[in-house]
């Protein structure tokens, strides 16, 4: 399997606005297809390199202006992989919805900074409190009580995902964090991290 070690090329797809259909409804078509090109890249060529991030990219703690903005960056350390990837043809279907620009270089002549990109996923808090009982041996209301004193459910933008296996839509949340410093790994097949690791792209 291929990890991330420096992620040098990438290219950016910019979601065209139309007045009459939402950014969302053309994310989740976007990122369908996304997400299986990549489950195919690590199926087939055992590829993990291909990370993604959100250049506009906004999070607000109350959720009234959370946004993942109109473009999307896809990084692989050579060309090699985003060749193989083949955005063109998986997404040859929303060539009216999206422009996907050639692939580049990671720019040299500006400052690169890094951020990591997970796919958040919150666990109920009586789901919380019922784990915790059973790990601590306690009862259901003394873990509620710690439970209730952990950080809440983050109002994060997300995409409206559906299931191939059970057809049922979800909410991908992202969670997009900056990050001081680059750090090579495996992504998932959303180009992204779970919520326990923390591999990074450039941003600018």
């Amino acid at each position: 399997m291929t990890e991330s070690t420096s992620l040098i090329h990438y290219c950016e797809i910019t979601i065209i606005p139309d007045p009459e259909i939402a950014p969302y409804f053309i994310w989740s078509k976007l990122f369908a297809q996304f997400h299986i090109a990549l489950a195919e890249m690590k199926n087939k060529h055992g590829i993990e390199s291909i990370g993604v991030s959100f250049p506009d990219y906004h999070y607000d703690e109350k959720g009234k202006s959370s946004k993942l903005g109109l473009k999307l960056r896809v990084f692989a350390p050579s060309q090699r992989e985003l060749d193989t990837l083949n955005l063109d043809k998986w997404l040859e279907r929303l060539t009216d919805y999206v422009h996907i620009k050639g692939i580049k270089q990671v720019p040299t002549d500006r400052a690169i900074s890094y951020v990591s990109v997970h796919r958040y996923r919150f666990k109920p808090i009586d789901v919380q409190a019922q784990t915790l009982a059973k790990k601590l041996s306690i009862s259901y209301d003394e873990a509620m009580v710690i439970v209730a004193k952990r950080k809440p459910e983050m109002a994060l933008p997300f995409i409206r995902m559906r299931s191939e296996t059970n057809k049922s839509y979800y909410p991908l949340k992202v969670l997009q964090q900056p990050r001081s410093e680059a750090k090579a790994g495996r992504f998932t097949v959303y180009g992204m991290n779970g919520m326990t690791n923390s591999i990074t792209v450039p941003h600018w």
